[in-house]
């Protein structure tokens, strides 16, 4: 990891929008000159900060879940409350509450447009709270939480180029127009180290700090070109999968009921290790005793995450459709999270029957940002889910519990 050295919500209302969803205006094209980039870190004078991202966090994977780099990873709240300031002189554009993002707010700073999302619940002062407030560099703006469906404190942090389009909120910009995220003109990537300058007076001294290095995997089949790539690193270093061998992960395959059922298992017994399964008996008649998945099996159809294929049938070896896999990951949240919301958004997907089965995990999943889609109104049901793809869908899942490597 390298290290860089650079010089909320009363009376906000509620967008129908999701994150995820934008409304495109007309076609006008970004000027071809890169925007000029200056904008000093959102954090107090001296203190070091490290972002990480996934696949399909955010329009273009760019944006950043950032806290301080001396977050551990069993102190989840170690960034509650961190004042965030403005970053340069701007204009406030757009303030909202959603189910996902939480207390939001958006400010317009010239050339780029930043998102700084999650924030503390009426954290935003009373005079920033209305769109068309202006704020000076290094005025707090609000605090860093764990609102929406973040399950640990961080800032949410996104940048997108509105020279084009002065003053509008982030949902009405085009796709491409979100940039990579900088300070004081300096790209910052995951697991790169900033220290913050927005100071009154003269910067504090360089420091370098090390962290750990974030998980790796064996698999010699599966590279960083792949957009699961740390998705299958994650769910390594976690003990949810060995991969098919040592060295290959098999990312064409489909994924069987049978290895579903022993994911789901895992995932469930790590994040809820005390959890005692009341004692159904074996439902399925056409599951060998001596399968690896047994008692994943009997564990998914104890908590209702199954019922299975018919009445005493788990059909093992058949192929997981996303439709399925949608109701699996979204039983396992409802019971992972009971006390949450469910999404108050637009149904995003013109392919997914209102009557199915899993139209509600379906609507739940894209509005926790843990699928996009396989377009922008399509999900394909029926399509048969790889274990590339479900190593990506797990892993957002992962991440949106709350649950991420050191480093």
């Amino acid at each position: 990891m390298s290290t860089h050295f650079f010089t909320a919500s009363r009376g906000i209302t509620t967008a129908a929008l999701a994150l995820g969803l934008f409304i495109g205006l007309a076609a006008t094209s970004a000027t071809a000159a890169e925007p000029l980039q200056n904008l000093a870190a959102p954090f107090t004078c001296g203190t070091e900060w490290s972002g990480v991202t996934r696949s399909g966090h955010g329009l273009n994977d760019w944006n950043l879940d950032i806290n301080r780099t001396s977050r551990s990873f069993d102190e989840p709240d170690h960034d509650l409350g961190q004042p965030i300031l403005a970053q340069g002189d701007g204009t406030v554009v757009y303030l909202g509450n959603h189910v996902s993002a939480g207390t939001y707010l958006e400010v317009d700073y010239g050339d780029i447009t930043v998102r700084y999302i999650h924030l503390v619940d009426e954290s935003i002062p009373d005079h920033l709270a209305e769109i068309g407030a202006a704020l000076t560099k290094g005025e707090e703006m609000g605090q860093l939480g764990d609102t929406g469906n973040a399950t640990h404190a961080h800032l949410h942090l996104g940048y997108f180029d509105s020279r084009d389009y002065p003053d509008t909120p982030w949902w009405q910009l085009p796709a491409s127009n979100q940039v990579q995220i900088t300070m004081d003109g300096v790209a910052i990537g995951p697991g790169d180290a900033f220290i913050s300058t927005n100071c009154d007076g003269p910067p504090p001294s360089t420091t370098t700090t090390t962290t750990t290095p974030p998980p790796s995997h064996p698999f010699v089949d599966i590279g960083s070109d792949s957009y699961a790539d740390d998705d299958v690193a994650l769910l390594y270093h976690l003990a949810i999968t060995t991969g098919t061998s040592e060295t290959e992960f098999s990312p064409a395959a489909p994924v069987s009921r049978d290895h579903m059922a022993a994911f789901l298992a895992r995932i469930w017994r790590l994040l809820r290790p005390d959890h005692v399964a009341p004692d159904t008996g074996f439902p399925f008649d056409d599951v060998d005793a001596d399968s690896f998945a047994y008692a994943d099996i009997h564990l998914l159809h104890a908590l209702e995450i199954t019922l299975g294929t018919g009445p005493r049938t788990y059909s093992p070896t058949d192929d997981v459709t996303r439709e399925q896999m949608a109701a699996f990951l979204g039983r396992l949240w409802g019971l992972l999270f009971p006390a949450e919301p469910g999404p108050d958004g637009p149904f995003p997907f013109d392919d997914v029957d209102p009557e199915s089965f899993a139209y509600d995990d379906i609507n739940l999943l894209w509005h926790l940002s843990i699928t996009k889609g396989t377009g922008q109104t399509t999900y394909s049901p029926d399509d048969i889910v790889s274990r590339e793809q479900m190593a990506a869908f797990l892993g957002r899942l992962l991440r949106a519990a709350g649950l991420t490597p050191p480093g």
